[in-house]
């Protein structure tokens, strides 16, 4: 896979002792000035510095009341991909933890089986109903029905409907970071991305760009992707591939990136939006095309399979990532300040790009930010387990 992009820049651009530095250089953490820059005045160990070190902070810690006794319904976005699933096997563990009944639905990677699943919920007359990365305008109608019935409504990396001119419908939304707007999260996943595979090219990646046009987060991220790239000159986004919930769904999906990657022989770099991509075929086929070892190919969100691929060198070789799990315990949390009429504090999630020398979790386990942080303990002590 992608391991040496560093050495194949400077075997077009200098000799063999300028090589040996630049590797070092991507692989340390040294002071600016003890570093040169890469083509176009790039500083690419700076750059690769920066997104290794992570954004993260700590969970919420001000103490809330624990409510027992609730009924909670999940809607998990679709379970036939890891980056819904994982959060939402989460979400049904934290609801055990604290002695919640909680039932899961499959959303089924589209709007029709969001709203279905929420309407299920208002049917079997739960306590609280709670969706990950599904934002209202797809599902304003049911979200009404459920705040009519006396409802709790929480979205997890959702966007309510008054940032998109509407009215809020969910009871509750989280933010991640303080002082860090949903819009801005994600456009620093998008630029982190660039980031990466700028550094990994020496300050020139060439890159194929695949854009999520479903979910608000989608075309936000790749804004900042190429907000990102147009800081660097030598570097340019070669060609462009929006991939949707249906290709995924439809068995599209390889077709379309397949022809893209043959349109495109000239890129050094690949952009994906969801780790679950790869291991629905992406990752296979960029191994097929025998251009693997050329391209540097990052996705986002992380998952047990996929850092095997970033391990093995298989089809993808870094991620934009996070402990999705900690979404699922942000709903319990969230949920409880509703009810304690408390203000919803950010939930501390931040992101880190893993790669095979770099952040990768041992094998079979689940991403933690390196240092690590024990997002389970701090939410249990806030809720007075522990």
């Amino acid at each position: 896979m992608h391991r040496q992009p560093l050495l194949r820049r400077a075997l077009v651009a200098a000799a063999s002792a300028t090589i040996a530095l630049l590797a070092l250089a991507a692989c340390t953490t040294p002071e600016p000035t003890e570093t040169d820059p890469g083509a176009g005045g790039t500083d690419s160990a700076a750059l690769l510095a920066e997104v290794y070190a992570g954004t993260f902070q700590a969970p919420p810690t001000e103490p809330v009341e624990l409510v027992e006794g609730l009924s909670l319904w999940h809607v998990s976005c679709g379970e036939a991909s890891p980056t819904c699933s994982t959060p939402a096997a989460a979400t049904l563990a934290a609801a055990d933890a604290v002695g919640w009944d909680a039932t899961l639905c499959d959303g089924k990677l589209n709007p029709e089986g969001w709203g279905t699943c929420v309407r299920q919920g208002i049917a079997a007359g739960v306590d609280v109903i709670s969706l990950i990365g599904v934002d209202c305008a797809p599902i304003a109608g049911p979200l009404t029905e459920a705040a009519e019935a006396g409802i709790i409504t929480i979205g997890v990396g959702a966007k309510d409907c008054d940032q998109t001119g509407g009215e809020a419908l969910y009871s509750a939304v989280t933010t991640y970071l303080p002082d860090t707007s949903y819009d801005e999260w994600w456009l620093n996943v998008g630029a982190t991305q660039a980031k990466w595979i700028v550094g990994q090219n020496d300050g020139a990646a060439q890159a194929l760009q695949i854009i999520f046009p479903d979910p608000a987060f989608g075309p936000i991220m790749a804004a900042g992707f190429e907000e990102e790239m147009a800081k660097h000159e030598d570097s340019s986004i070669v060609a462009t591939l929006e991939i949707t919930n249906a290709d995924f769904a439809g068995g599209t999906l390889v077709s379309k990136f397949s022809t893209a990657l043959l349109q495109n022989p000239d890129i050094n770099s690949i952009v994906v939006p969801i780790d679950g991509w790869f291991l629905a075929g992406l990752a296979q086929a960029i191994e097929a095309s025998g251009r693997s070892d050329e391209l540097a190919v990052i996705g986002v969100f992380g998952s047990i399979p996929t850092f095997g691929l970033i391990a093995e060198g298989t089809g993808q070789d870094a991620t934009v990532t996070w402990p999705s799990e900690w979404d699922g315990y942000s709903v319990i949390d969230t949920t409880l300040r509703v009810l304690a009429e408390q203000e919803i504090l950010p939930t501390g999630l931040g992101i880190q790009v893993v790669d095979a020398e770099h952040n990768l979790p041992a094998p079979g386990t689940p991403f933690s930010f390196e240092p690590a942080v024990d997002f389970r303990a701090a939410y249990l002590a806030a809720w007075g387990l522990e």
